[in-house]
């Protein structure tokens, strides 16, 4: 019993971050994926995972964000808004990286180059 009402828990839990999943799992580490022959990471730490251990290893990381979430989310919906803020946000974050990698591919230039911040 316990078992199951885990899985049927973890997989309400999936339906509700599901644009986390599109946005900040698949949608970043997809276009990563096609925008890295077009330039290189900026951000130092997926850099890092990148040139040491490759680009399904950062695939494996995001998984595991999305355990870790799973793990601490009873904490976070302690008060409906911070989980709704941390969902906004973590959203909100993949969607800007989806954009910015998306922008390397068809324009040459990243979000970040075209604000002038690199």
């Amino acid at each position: 019993m316990g078992v199951q009402n885990i899985l049927s828990s973890f997989s309400s839990f999936l339906y509700e971050i599901r644009f986390i999943i599109l946005f900040y799992v698949i949608g970043d580490w997809a276009s990563t994926v096609f925008a890295l022959p077009f330039g290189e990471e900026y951000n130092s730490v997926p850099a890092m995972i990148l040139e040491n251990y490759g680009i399904y290893h950062l695939l494996l990381i995001k998984v595991g964000f999305i355990f870790l979430l799973f793990y601490l989310a009873p904490v976070i919906k302690v008060s409906k808004y911070r989980w709704a803020f941390t969902k906004h946000i973590i959203e909100s974050v993949g969607i800007l990286v989806t954009i910015n990698n998306l922008m390397v591919i068809f324009n040459g230039n990243s979000l970040i180059q075209a604000i002038g911040l690199v």
